[in-house]
C-alpha cells in the first residue's frame, strides 16, 4: 500500500508537470530565433535557473518564464540539474558565462557558493537576479519573491499554531539546508513560536534536497519517531504533499485518526488541491511561481536596458510590484478549500 501510494503522489507532480511545460535535463530554451544560448541577431538570451528540474513548482516557474521571452522577444534558456545540488548548478552557470548570455537568474542552492560564480558574471557585465531563494553577499543585483523569508515563514507558523491549538509538538520539512530562504523561513516561523507559543515545541527539522521520494520517506518517519506529533510546516513545493499522502495513508492503515496531524506549508494548489478538499490540508500558502519567473525575466531584461527598476512598477501578467532596497516583491497567496479549484497552476 505504502509503494502504492508513493506512486500516486509521483504521478501527481509528474502530470503538474506535463500540465505546466515541458522539462528535462536538457532543459527548455524559448523565445524569438532561440539558439543555442548565444543571440541571434541582437537578440537577448537569459539563463533562468531554478534549484532543480522535476518538481511540479519548478515546472509551472518555466511556464511563466517560457512566457516572458515570448512577450519580451528575447531568449531563455531555462534548465537544472535534476536536483538540488549546487556544484552541478554552479558548474551550468559557468558554462552559460562561456556561451555569453546576457542575464543570470538563479534560485541558489547555496548562498554563498553562488559568490564567486556571481563575481565572474558581474565582472564580464552580466545582469544577475535571484528569485525564490537569495543570495543576499554576493554580486546579485536584485532577489525576486513572494514577501520576504521573515513574512512567509511567520505566517506558515501561524497558521499551524491555530490549527493545533497554541501548543504541541510541530515538526519543520525543508528543501535544503543550505539554501537561503529555507534557512530565513524555518528560522523565522522557530523565533514565531518562541515569541507567541511558548508551549509549541519544534521537534527536528529534516531535509528532502528537493526530492519528492525523500520527502516522503521522511514525512513516513517522523510520524513513526514521534507518536505525539501535532503539526507539520512544509517550507517547500515538495513537502507538504509528501506528508499530506504520508498521513491519509496512515488514516487509512488506522495508524492516525483523522485531524491528529496538522499540516500546511509552501505548496502548488494542483499537488495539494485533493489534500485540501479532504481536509487533510486545511490552508496553503503560495504565490504564482509563474509570475515570479516572468518577474525575473523582465527584470533581467530591464537591467539589461540599463532601465530603473521602481517601487509600483506594473509587469504585464503580474501587475504593480513592490521594490524595497535590493528586493522585489509579487506577493503571496492562501489556499482553502473554498479557492482552490480557482488556480490554474
Amino acid at each position: 500500500m505504502k509503494k502504492l501510494a508513493l506512486t500516486v503522489l509521483t504521478g501527481m507532480v509528474a502530470l503538474s508537470l506535463a500540465a505546466c511545460g515541458n522539462t528535462g535535463t536538457n532543459g527548455a530554451q524559448t523565445g524569438n530565433n532561440a539558439g543555442q544560448g548565444s543571440s541571434n541577431a541582437g537578440t537577448k538570451t537569459y539563463f533562468i535557473n531554478p534549484k532543480s528540474i522535476g518538481p511540479a513548482y519548478w515546472a509551472a516557474a518555466e511556464k511563466g518564464a517560457k512566457q516572458a521571452a515570448n512577450d519580451l522577444k528575447v531568449e531563455v534558456i531555462y534548465n537544472a540539474p535534476t536536483e538540488a545540488d549546487s556544484s552541478k548548478q554552479i558548474n551550468m552557470i559557468q558554462d552559460m558565462l562561456t556561451r555569453k548570455v546576457a542575464g543570470l537568474g538563479v534560485s541558489p542552492n547555496d548562498a554563498k557558493a553562488v559568490g564567486p560564480v556571481f563575481k565572474k558574471a558581474a565582472g564580464q557585465d552580466v545582469q544577475i537576479v535571484t528569485w525564490d531563494s537569495d543570495a543576499p553577499e554576493t554580486d546579485r543585483q536584485y532577489y525576486v519573491a513572494p514577501d520576504t523569508d521573515q513574512v512567509v515563514g511567520e505566517l506558515l507558523a501561524k497558521t499551524i499554531a491555530e490549527e493545533i491549538g497554541g501548543k504541541g509538538q510541530v515538526a519543520f520539512m525543508v528543501a535544503g539546508l543550505g539554501s537561503q530562504n529555507q534557512i530565513a523561513k524555518s528560522d523565522a516561523a522557530k523565533a514565531y513560536f518562541e515569541a507567541n507559543y511558548p508551549e509549541i515545541e519544534l521537534v527536528t527539522k529534516v531535509s528532502s534536497d528537493d526530492d519528492q521520494q525523500k520527502a516522503y520517506a521522511n514525512a513516513q518517519n517522523l510520524i513513526k519517531t514521534y507518536p505525539d506529533l501535532k503539526g507539520i510546516i512544509g517550507f517547500a513545493g515538495g513537502e507538504s504533499p509528501a506528508a499530506a499522502e504520508v498521513v491519509e495513508q496512515a488514516v487509512k492503515d488506522g495508524t492516525l485518526q483523522q485531524g491528529q496531524i496538522a499540516i500546511t506549508g509552501i505548496a502548488v494548489p494542483s499537488v495539494v488541491k485533493n489534500y485540501i478538499k479532504n481536509g487533510t490540508i486545511k490552508t496553503d500558502i503560495i504565490w504564482d511561481p509563474g509570475k515570479l519567473a516572468y518577474t525575473t525575466v523582465y527584470v533581467l531584461d530591464q537591467l539589461s536596458q540599463g532601465k530603473e527598476i521602481t517601487d509600483g512598477m506594473d509587469i504585464p501578467t503580474v501587475g504593480p510590484v513592490k521594490v524595497d532596497g535590493q528586493n522585489i516583491f509579487i506577493g503571496t497567496l492562501e489556499v482553502t478549500k473554498d479557492n482552490v479549484d480557482s488556480f490554474g497552476f
